[in-house]
This record gives structure tokens, sequence and C-alpha cells, in this order.
């Protein structure tokens, strides 16, 4: 061991460095030192002895070498060290960290130099701008603003639309994608309105909010996520939205809201020069702030800007409650009600829509929370808030509701923009007591009733109509209105008619002591209270017709309503039927499921690969395989796989096999259902359609009329006595050719009527809905057979007469005509044989006493109807030709067959003849497919192609009803028959409109 090398070592004596001493021997010399230096020190007064620093020294190094060489003292001295060493380590470490960590946090907090990308707080504390951006959002970036650029595929854009423009309409999307649109509020309402607009085509959003994503605000915005808290909700929806529609231009306003901006944040359209300067085509108020939300509000208002506003979404939990309406409606949400308040003080007390919820607060609902009594006693609780008029208090929300606020908003502004018809309904929400109070209502009805005309015990009496079903017939049907008025409050429900059974209770439920009346809903009507006691008076009491208590209008309004309602009770009745048959068919299923897995289960064990290739999707090819696995344990392992046994048993055998498996004879029924309603298809839809078209090919083809030696009515037709063949119309009595111009329109109109047979009241009623003036320049034509059949035939001949109208002659004139000569050659006219009378049918009587009714006037005004009439050119219709029955396409009108253009029906495809039988080419498809192929051969060589194509105007053919094409226009509605007597009204410019009215079924009188 080296000795120590402090300097005060070194001022011993050498011979107390000798280290060659045993222990014993220093000992002594130690003691004999310490005798010396005691005696010589008691010689010597105490204050003036002297110390000895030699000796001292001297002790102590000789202690320390005592303790060096102690093992004792060797290991205290390496813990002393070790620790030491350790502990310098460990602190030398932690400092090292220190620093590092202060440099790192001092390299972090930016400099105040101006160019340094940091970016200074706004007025009110808020980011003015967002994080760095993401390498996704980055990206999303470039591509909007490529996509802003005009570098994108209009036919993408219209594909990622294409949803929505087949519901809107090519028009509605057009207008959706340039309109303007701004958010006012980006939270949770705001950000749902947003996030739909962008998706349903709005190009232009301008998005207005001074907040930034909150952790608790995640719950209930629709595109913020973890990594966007702390960063300003405007420019969090635009990073978000430009991922999903980049071509949507977005004009963020980091601001508050308020009276002072409005101009400038409601503004118009800066962004671009697409669409500058144009004004805001809708505001969205999505403000939770009463103040701010007021002014918005009123500056919309005073500056007629399209607005709607979403009241409170807090504290509400009931979807269905959430309604469209006008502000003025809103009266169980607080926010709504002190937002109205306040701008009734500004003036403003309707004209606004909202979306608010009818929800009512209640027991165990959420409410504003309260304040803790600490922050009172702290005193000015409203700096609490985040603005000094903002709310302190939390509201609760549940995230679900401001979703439902916003897609309502987004759904009122799209349909409003497109001009999608809205019919909002409020009624329909909370209204059960009314329901209740209409069901007792029609309850009290019949038991009044079964009392006054059957005389029956009516207590215990009920209706088979459930509270549902009256909101159904309400709401549904009739609107939430009368039928009669219009109004919408104080209403019932009445029979419209008395039942055909009577007022008689249903005796298969009196047997099982039930009472009830059997109602239909398509019978019951809805009214007002004070319209139903005078429906009851007069119909079920007075014993009217109801055509007798009401006009045409109502009752055609009440026929339209009650034709729906028992469409929609078709429509749930085939509901109901369904889901009963699939309740049924599960149950069965999973009868006969369980217990095939019985019957068809292997027996040998395969590998679990081979297993999970057949699954339960695949019934027939399971079944065969476990008949395939069933056979393999029987007959061997060498038979084990479907493949093997395929190849030995062939096609044939796998094919009998799946059609013997339970599987197959289970699903047999559905396999027949589905080959019957191919083979259906194909014979009444898709066959008959294809024979049409290649009817119409052949129609036109040019070898038919080589064969035939010429069309049809290329020679010139058979002459007949007193027979116009055709006759034309006087051009002062066409309409003019321009529509709207008021300085060439000339205000005629040809009201052109179908088929009449004598029904004289339907015509008067026909001419009294289009208003037909003679003298203001309207011109009535008929189409022929204005006679026969109907209970007043002369009336109509001298109505027409009174009005100079024009006709054209058809099959029933011309019979009644033809009768009548053959009459007067007979001398039966005027005095009738009875003997030769009574072999005529009922029909030849009823047409002899019509030929006898005529008078000679009649008869002469009847004879002079053209068979052909020939209105002339008419704007948007080219060459205009009334007829009764039809013509030849490709022939002329000189050359057309008189007895043909009267009953022809249909054409033969082989010689083009025409033909009244109903079997054959209906003759008005070849017609306008004719017409339709010369105005496209026309449409390149011709300035105006439509005026060398004609367009008939016929009747006859009531089997077809109302059939309008383009060059074609059938009139022929079944008046007689009880169905509808049809007018088409043309006016200046070619406008065409068709008015029809009800009949009465004259042929079952």
């Amino acid at each position: 061991m080296a000795p120590p090398t402090s300097k005060w070592w070194q001022e011993l004596d050498d011979s107390d460095l000798d280290y060659g001493f045993d222990s014993d021997e220093l000992d002594t010399r130690y003691n004999k030192l310490d005798r010396h230096t005691s005696h010589e020190n008691q010689n010597e007064p105490r204050n003036t002895q002297k110390i000895d620093h030699k000796g001292v020294i001297g002790s102590m190094s000789s202690w320390l070498q005592r303790q060096a060489g102690s093992s004792h003292g060797q290991l205290a001295t390496a813990a002393v060290v070790s620790g030491a060493a350790v502990a310098g380590a460990i602190l030398g470490y932690q400092s090292y960290k220190r620093k590092e960590a202060v440099h790192d946090l001092k390299a972090s907090i930016p400099s105040l130099d101006d160019l340094h990308p940091a970016e200074m707080l706004t007025d009110f504390g808020a980011a003015s701008n967002g994080v760095p951006l993401s390498k996704e959002d980055e990206r999303g970036a470039a591509l909007a603003r490529r996509a802003q650029r005009g570098d994108y595929d209009d036919d993408l854009i219209l594909e990622q639309l294409a949803r929505n423009r087949v519901f809107l309409g090519d028009e509605g999307l057009a207008k959706l994608r340039s309109s303007f649109i701004v958010v006012v509020g980006c939270g949770g309402v705001g950000s749902h309105a947003a996030a739909s607009l962008a998706r349903s085509g709005v190009s232009k959003i301008r998005l207005i909010d001074f907040d930034q994503v909150t952790l608790s605000s995640l719950n209930r915005h629709a595109l913020a996520t973890l990594a966007d808290v702390g960063t300003p909700k405007v420019h969090c929806i635009r990073r978000r939205l430009e991922q999903i529609a980049p071509w949507v231009m977005f004009d963020c306003r980091n601001e508050l809201y308020g009276k002072s901006v409005s101009e400038d944040l409601l503004g118009p359209w800066t962004l671009t020069h697409d669409g500058e300067g144009r004004r805001p085509d809708f505001v969205l108020d999505c403000i939770d702030n009463i103040t701010s939300k007021v002014e918005l509000l009123h500056y919309c208002h005073s500056n007629s800007l399209p607005v709607i506003s979403s009241m409170g979404a807090g504290c509400k939990s009931d979807p269905t409650r959430v309604v469209v309406g006008d502000i003025s409606l809103s009266t169980d949400d607080p926010l709504s009600r002190s937002t109205r308040r306040k701008l009734k003080l500004l003036g403003v007390s309707s004209g606004v829509a909202a979306v608010f919820s009818t929800e009512k607060p209640g027991p165990g609902k959420a409410t504003l929370l309260p304040l803790p009594e600490d922050e009172f006693n702290k005193g000015q609780v409203g700096e609490l808030g985040v603005l000094p008029d903002f709310r302190a208090r939390i509201l609760p929300v549940l995230g679900t509701m401001p979703a439902v606020f916003g897609y309502t908003i987004a759904n009122h502004v799209i349909c409003t923009i497109t001009g999608y018809p809205l019919d909002y309904n409020m009624g329909a929400k909370g209204r059960e007591k009314l329901y209740d109070t209409i069901l007792s209502s029609l309850l009290g009805l019949h038991e009044r009733m079964s009392r006054q005309v059957t005389g029956q015990d009516t207590q215990g009496l009920r209706v088979p109509l459930s509270k549902d079903d009256i909101a159904f017939v309400v709401e549904e049907v009739y609107r939430g209105k009368s039928v009669i008025s219009g109004l919408s409050t104080r209403l019932a429900l009445v029979p419209w008619q008395t039942p055909a059974h009577g007022w008689n209770m249903d005796l298969s439920l009196e047997k099982e002591g039930q009472k009830s009346i059997p109602i239909n809903i398509s019978d019951l009507v809805c009214m007002t209270k004070e319209e139903a006691l005078h429906h009851e008076k007069e119909v079920f009491k007075g014993g009217k017709k109801v055509e007798e208590v009401y006009d045409e209008t109502v009752l055609q309004r009440v026929s339209l309503r009650k034709r729906e309602a028992e469409e929609y009770d078709q429509y749930r009745g085939a509901q109901l039927g369904r889901r009963r048959m699939a309740s049924h068919d599960s149950h069965s299923r999973d009868f006969k499921s369980n217990s095939a897995e019985t019957d068809f289960q292997p027996t040998t064990t395969h590998h679990p690969s081979y297993s999970n290739q057949f699954t339960p999707s695949r019934p027939l090819i399971d079944s065969a395989r476990n008949g395939w696995q069933s056979r393999a344990a029987h007959e061997g392992p060498q038979r084990s796989s479907p493949a093997d046994d395929i190849k030995s048993q062939g096609w044939a055998q796998m094919a009998l096999s799946v059609v013997s498996a339970p599987r197959f004879r289970r699903c047999v029924l559905i396999y027949v259902a589905i080959f019957t309603c191919a083979w259906i298809g194909w014979r009444m839809l898709l066959s008959p359609r294809l024979q049409e078209q290649s009817s119409r090919l052949h129609s036109h083809d040019p070898t038919p009329e080589t064969e035939a030696d010429g069309l049809f009515g290329t020679n010139l037709p058979p002459q007949f006595d007193a027979l116009v063949h055709m006759h034309t119309l006087d051009p002062d009595l066409v309409p003019g050719n321009v529509a709207g111009d008021v300085a060439k329109s000339s205000r005629k109109r040809l009201v052109i009527v179908g088929d009449v047979h004598g029904c004289k009241e339907e015509l008067e009623r026909l001419l009294e809905k289009v208003s037909f003036n003679q003298k203001g320049g309207d011109h009535l034509i008929f189409v022929g057979d204005i006679i026969n059949k109907g209970p007043d035939s002369t009336g109509v001949v001298d109505l027409a007469r009174q009005y100079s109208a024009s006709s054209v002659r058809g099959n029933h004139e011309d019979r009644i005509l033809l009768l009548r000569q053959e009459m007067v050659k007979t001398k039966t006219l005027s005095a009738p044989d009875d003997d030769e009378e009574s072999r005529f049918s009922s029909r030849e009587l009823s047409e002899r006493a019509l030929a006898r009714s005529l008078s000679d006037e009649q008869v002469k005004w009847l004879e002079n109807c053209p068979v052909i009439l020939n209105i002339g050119q008419v704007s948007g219709m080219g060459q205009v030709v009334v007829v009764h029955a039809g013509l030849v396409p490709g022939v002329e009108l000189e050359n057309q067959d008189p007895s043909s253009v009267m009953t022809m029906r249909t054409i033969d495809l082989d010689t083009h003849v025409p033909s009244p039988k109903k079997k054959g080419m209906n003759w008005a498809k070849m017609f306008d497919k004719h017409q339709s192929k010369l105005y496209s051969s026309l449409e390149t060589s011709t300035e105006d192609p439509l005026a060398s194509t004609m367009t008939v105007v016929y009747g006859h053919d009531a089997s077809t009803s109302l059939s309008i094409r383009t060059f074609t226009k059938g009139l022929d509605s079944g008046c007689v028959k009880g169905e509808k007597l049809t007018a088409l009204v043309i006016e200046d410019g070619g406008k065409q409109s068709i008015v029809q009215v009800s009949c009465h079924d004259h042929l079952k009188e």
C-alpha cells in the first residue's frame, strides 16, 4: 500500500516513515514518545505550555496507518468510494437531462419575429389557424386546389352526385351546384349541415365561427377528430370536406359574428371570379348564443336573405319531435322562446324558417346544469362564459340530436333551392288527444245513426279502427285539413255516404257478444266538426246524395283522396300479409332445418378445410356433398372424394342426386314460382314489346308496298253521295304562332272535345271548366260520335250549332244518317210499322228513335260535317288534322278512304289495309313512328322540320282511353260508360292542355 501524499505527512521524521518495525516495536516506540512528551509538559505552566505539532501529526498518522491496515477500514473505504461514484453518475445524468429539457423547451418557444410561422391569437383568445397539416391533409389540400382551378373531370363529380342527380333531376342539381350557402356556427349542428350540403353538391360554402374544436365537442361534431382539438372549427371542416368533395370552395371566416360585421360576413361571394358578386342563396343560423342569433336573423329578415335557424338541440332526446316551421310556431324550446321575444321587439314576428323540437321537459329529463354555490359566492359569475354575453352554465347535449337538427336544416335548404316539393306536416306531432277525440266523435255518430235507423241497443258499440288508423287517414290521406274547406282545426271523420250495409251491426261479431259496425278507412272523409254536423243532417238524416249537397270541385277532391286511401289501405294490407308470411316461413325453415340436420349428418370425419368450403348459403351443393359422404362411408375409403364421385357417376347422376336432395324438394316451390314469373314476364311483357318493335320496323318496310301494288288509298277513294270528304278550318279561328308575346298573341283557343255520345250535361260542365268563350276567340271542335248511346243527342247537336262548332263525321253519325235515309225511302220515318219494328233489337230500336228525333236542320248540320277537318299549321304541332278514327300513314289526305277514316283501329302489316278490328298494328303507333322518322330526316336539312309533319287528333277507340303521343292525340276516354269526357285545348304558340270531367254511366241506366 503506498503512503499518503498529503503535505502534512512530509513534516514527519524519516524514522516515523519507516515501515520496517513490527507492530510490537511500533507500539513501544509510540508509548515512549507519549511518556516523554507528557513529562516535559508537566514541568511547564498551563498558560505557557507549547504545542508540539509534530507529535499531534504523528499520532494522527499512526491512527490512519492502523485503520488502513485494518480489513474493516478497507471495506468501509470501498463502500464510501463506490457510493460516491454511483451518486455522482446519477446526479450527473439528471443534470444532463435537465439541461436537454430546458434546451428543447426554449427551442420550442417561437420568437416574436414576423417571419416566424407562428400565428398570433385572435382578439378573443382563440387560435387563428390550425396546426401544421398532416401528409394526408396536404394531399387533400393539393387535390382541392387542382379541382377548384378546374383540373377535375366533371364526369367524376356527376358520378359522385349520381343519386342526388336522379332524385333532383339535372336542372335541380345544376341549381344546387351553382348555389352559395353561408353557415354561421360550425359546432354540432353546423358541421353536420355543412357536411351534408358539400356531399350533396353545393359548390360555394362560407363557414363562420370564432371557436375551436374542444375535447368535449367530439361527441357531436360531424368531422372533427382527436387530432383537430385546439384547431379552428372552420378550418377543421374545410380540411375534412376537401378530402370528400375537392371541387367545393370554402370561404373560412374564423371570426365572431356580430351586428357590426354583418355586411362583411353575409356579403356577396368574392373568393373566386366564378360567382363573384352572388348573394347568399341561403343562410344557416347554427348559433347557440341568443344575442348573435337575434342579430343574424334580424339582418337576414331586413335584407331579404333566405335564412333557416336552428333552435336548441340541448336537453332533447326525441328525434320524432323535430319539425320545420315558422319561428312563430315554436313554443316548447327556451332558446326559440327567447329568440322569438327579442325578434318581436325588433319588429320581426314571423317569416323566419326554423328547426325546433316540440319535445316537452319532464321528470328525469336533462336540464341546464346549475352553477356551484361557491361560484356565486365568488361573485361575477358572468365571467365564467367564453365571452361576456355567452352562457356560463353547461347545457347537456345528446350527441345524436345536433345531427338530426343539422340534417333537417340541410334537407330544407337542398329542397328549397332545387324547387323540390315540400309538404311539411307539423300536425302529426303530438296530436294523440286529437285522434282520441276524432275516434270518439266517429263512434258517437254511429251510435246515433244506429239508434235512429235500426232502433238497436248501441251500448257497448265499438268501431274497428285504432288511433293509428285515425292518424293515417287524417294526416296521410287528407293532409291534416278538411276536404271541403281546407281548415285544419276542429277536425272530424265521417262516412262520405250512407254505408251499403246501412247502420246495422256486424252479425258475425254480435254472435260472440261484440257490437261493431264494419268501416273501411277508404269510406271516411275529413271535415271540421261543423261540416260533419251539416253532412250528417243533409246526407245521413236528410237522405240526399252527396252530388246534391256539394259542388263538382269537392266531389273530385273527395274522389281523389278516396282513391289514395284505397291504394294506401291495399298497400298496408299487403305489407301486413307479407310480414305474416315471412314470419310463418321463418318458423317453417327453422323447424325443417333442425330436422334436416339430423337426417344428413355425415358419418365420416373429414378435414376442416374441406368442410369450410360448403356453407349454408349453397343448400343444393351441401345436400349433394352430404349424399356423397354418406355413400362413401358405406362403399369404402376409395370413394370419399366428391370429385371422384363426379367422375365415376357422371353429371347425370350428380344432377339426379341434387334433385333428389330434401333441400331441393323444400325449395322446389320457390324454383317453380321463379320460373313461372319469368315465363309470365316473357309472355306478357317482353315478348309483346319485341313483337311490337318488330311490327313497327316491318310497317315501314317498303317491300310490302311493292308486293301489295301500292299502299292502300293511293288510288282515288270511292265517291259517296252527301258526304263531305275534307274541309279546311277558317284560318281566322286558328291560334297565333307566338305564345306569351302580347304584340303577336291572338288570344284564340281551339277546344277539341272527344266522343260525347249525347252526354249534354257532361259537355256543358266541360265547357264551363275550360271557361269556353266564343266571343273571346274560342272555337269548339268535335272528333265525331257526338250522338247516339247517350240521353240527349239532339241537345248536343243544338249546343254545337249554338256555338258554331266544327265537327267531323263519326261512324255513329254516319250510321244514323244512312239509317234515316233508308227510313225515308221506306216511309217509316214518321209512321213506324209496328210489325216491322218488332223485328229489331233494342239497340236498333234506339237508333231508329234517334233518327226520327232529329230535325231537318240538325240532319243538314250533321251531313255537312266532313270526314277530315284540316285545321292547318299550328306552331309547335305542324299541320293539325282532326278525324274520327284514324289515318293511314304516308297517304295524302285527299286519297284517304272515308269509311276507314271513320272506323279504323289497326292496320294490316302486310298490305297496310286499315281495319276496324283490334287485332293488328295500332294505327296511331304506326303513324307516330312514321312522323318521327319524317321529322328526323328533315331535322338537318330544313329550318323548321316540324312544319312538315302532321299531328292527328282523333277519338273512336275508348279501349285505349286517353292516348297522348307526339303526333297523335286520342281523346275518347269513355264518357258514355261513366269514365271521363276529355278536351284538348290548343292556345297561342301551340300550348296544349288536357281538361277532363267525370261522367255518369248512361249504358247502365
